[in-house]
């Protein structure tokens, strides 16, 4: 390899800024297709300065009542990792006032969003598995598990479709979302 081979800092995080965009442009494209026909990748991004900030509000727009986090994964995603990535889609989710937070790491291998994993607490995952079985009824609080709880992106658009959220797709012919693959 030459020098000339050689790839800079800057071009490896523009390569690295990039690979998160066409995540988030993914995964607001799954959603799309899957009930919330105005998703789009929110371009806005928290920022500081001297006396004045405005809070992250996640990575997806156009979703009311949740708020996306999209993560690309280059097996970094340790159990630390994890709890760091819930907790920043938290705030997230309090800062865009959305019922539920989900981060969505990118699968390696994966080209279909759905098949991509989405984490959420266990406390969350709990209370949108009580919405889902009745949706006409408010569900109390349930337990305030922190417990890192890991599905398939499709699975979670599920539970929310069936809790009230977005509007369930009609048919999906993709066929790396069948069940064997």
């Amino acid at each position: 390899m030459t020098s000339l081979d050689r790839r800079t800092r800057a071009d490896i995080g523009r390569a690295a800024n990039n690979k998160g965009k066409e995540a988030e442009r993914a995964v607001a494209r799954y959603l799309r297709e899957h009930g919330w026909p105005d998703a789009q990748r929110m371009v806005r991004t928290g920022w500081k300065t001297g006396d004045r900030a405005s809070r992250d509000r996640g990575d997806i727009d156009g979703t009311p009542g949740l708020c996306w986090q999209v993560k690309t994964s280059a097996g970094d995603f340790t159990d630390h990792r994890v709890l760091d990535v819930l907790a920043e889609t938290a705030d997230q989710a309090v800062a865009s006032g959305a019922d539920y937070g989900i981060a969505v790491e990118r699968r390696a291998g994966k080209t279909n969003p759905g098949r991509w994993w989405a984490w959420m607490p266990a406390g969350d995952l709990y209370n949108l598995v009580e919405n889902a079985r009745y949706p006409d009824v408010l569900t109390a609080s349930g337990p305030d598990l922190n417990v890192p709880v890991r599905l398939l992106l499709r699975d979670v658009v599920t539970l929310l479709n069936a809790a009230g959220y977005g509007a369930p797709a009609t048919t999906d012919t993709t066929p790396e979302e069948s069940p064997c693959t």
